[in-house]
């Protein structure tokens, strides 16, 4: 179960007490304002874990610890059998995005499933290569169409289901405010770029390019981080 609404929830009451030691916690990915509460974090380790989905420690993320799907598992058609829940309130009603802190280390390992309230599953998917990054919740490769949610005053679910392995979930930020989280500082741009062997790799669509096949026959190869090799686009 998640503790941090509580946690904020006695802090704004101490707030207005007079008391101290209720300032805003800072973190290495950010940090969260007790009043008003619009926007929070949680972290990923402190859901309800079942069917596979364990914590490994690592003293880079929050908290020093996320969570991983099994290894092996496989479902890119539907939401797998390993699920981590989480259970927030929420105080203000308005339209929320939902940012999620992640290490997907390729093309081949960089989706999970998220479900909402019992809503429709969608299928999150993102390279960051190296890095643990803060993307906005959306469907497939959406980068730029985040997900909303329109979500009522009282308690509210997330679902993270597994899709494929040899991925990691760190945090997440729950806001209303249209901000965005601190934290991403790697030079590199997922998912058209991503931090591989300290350097940026670019992806092909990002190049112009696509999968090499008959349309690129006689076209400069390139080769990029999601496929072996892509190829320049001849001028329509």
């Amino acid at each position: 179960m998640i503790r941090e609404p509580l946690v904020r929830a006695a802090c704004i009451l101490a707030l207005a007490a007079a008391a101290v030691g209720c300032d805003a916690a800072v973190t290495s990915v950010g940090a969260w304002s007790a009043s008003p509460l619009r926007k929070f974090y949680f972290e990923a380790e402190s859901g309800e874990l079942s069917g596979g989905f364990s914590i490994v420690n690592d003293a880079s993320v929050s908290g020093g610890r996320y969570i991983a799907p099994p290894a092996g598992g496989w479902s890119p058609d539907k939401p797998g059998p390993a699920t981590a829940r989480y259970t927030f309130d929420i105080a203000s009603p308005a339209r929320y995005i939902i940012w999620g802190r992640i290490h997907s280390p390729d093309a081949n390992h960089n989706t999970f499933w998220v479900q909402v309230d019992g809503g429709m599953p969608y299928h999150w998917r993102i390279s960051t290569g190296d890095a643990w990054w803060w993307d906005r919740l959306h469907n497939e490769t959406a980068y730029f169409n985040p997900l909303t949610f329109d979500l009522d005053a009282g308690p509210h679910t997330l679902v993270v289901s597994n899709s494929i392995d040899d991925d990691g979930l760190d945090r997440f930020y729950v806001t209303a405010e249209g901000d965005t989280p601190p934290g991403n500082d790697t030079p590199c741009n997922p998912p058209h770029s991503i931090l591989v062997d300290g350097g940026c790799s670019r992806s092909c669509g990002s190049q112009g390019g696509d999968t090499c096949g008959a349309a690129c026959s006689g076209l400069p190869t390139i080769p990029a981080y999601d496929c072996v090799v892509c190829c320049v686009r001849a001028a329509p």
